[in-house]
């Protein structure tokens, strides 16, 4: 795993940018996975720019969703579906076909999960995958305790999460569970970039800089993987 120390929140967000726009250059056709999180506003507005200034091409690219929370899908305002299509997939020219989103609403989401862990089979794999972190630690939707060859599945969320994922909303939804890409499915990924900033996170982030792997800590699980990537500000 890459460690790598910014001096800014800006910083980092260029250089994920600079990571993403060469990865298409290199690679047209590639699959991508970013968070619906804070974390990735600033690098998803940054290609946004890029895109529009004609530097970057998204159109052969393909998008498929790390997680998102159960009973909620692209429709409702605040989901993660939403998020990404306001920040990003609505903005940038990905065609209709290549974007898989996840519909928390489905009557049958064993079937859900079975049938995202086949596109992404499919689709050979995530070429690269933008992350954030949450307060508790975890990837996506990947809770403490979450076994780290995991790989598509419900789950329930921790405390912390709830409270957090409220911010998302403007009327307050109860958060219960949610479904997420496994770790097992992260570390299928090419290119792995977890990114980390802010005040809040100050705690969590040195945590994770000591510790070794283990359940209790979701981000840990990236210390096992060498085409994992952790940038972040140590404030």
């Amino acid at each position: 795993m890459e460690l790598k120390r910014f001096e800014n929140q800006k910083a980092i967000e260029i250089a994920t940018a600079d990571l993403f726009c060469e990865q298409l250059k290199k690679k047209p056709d590639s699959v991508l996975c970013v968070a619906a999180g804070h974390s990735s506003i600033g690098p998803l507005q940054i290609m946004v720019e890029r895109y529009a200034r004609g530097e970057v091409d998204f159109s052969k690219a393909k998008f498929i969703a790390m997680d998102e929370w159960l009973c909620m899908n692209e429709t409702v305002p605040g989901s993660c579906g939403d998020f990404l299509h306001k920040q990003f997939l609505d903005r940038v020219n990905f065609k209709k076909e290549n974007i898989r989103l996840i519909d928390g609403c489905a009557e049958d989401m064993d079937a859900e999960c079975a049938a995202l862990q086949t596109d992404i089979e499919a689709a050979g794999g995530f070429d690269l995958i933008l992350l954030g972190m949450g307060m508790n630690g975890h990837l996506a939707l990947n809770e403490p305790g979450t076994p780290f060859d995991s790989t598509v599945h419900t789950t329930q969320l921790d405390p912390i999460t709830k409270e957090v994922g409220k911010k998302y909303f403007e009327d307050t939804p109860q958060l219960t569970g949610g479904v997420t890409i496994g770790l097992g499915d992260m570390a299928k990924g090419r290119d792995v970039l977890l990114i980390v900033f802010g005040e809040k996170k100050r705690e969590i982030i040195q945590k994770l800089l000591d510790s070794e792997p283990t359940v209790d800590l979701p981000a840990s699980f990236l210390k096992t993987l060498p085409q994992a990537r952790v940038w972040y500000e140590l404030v």
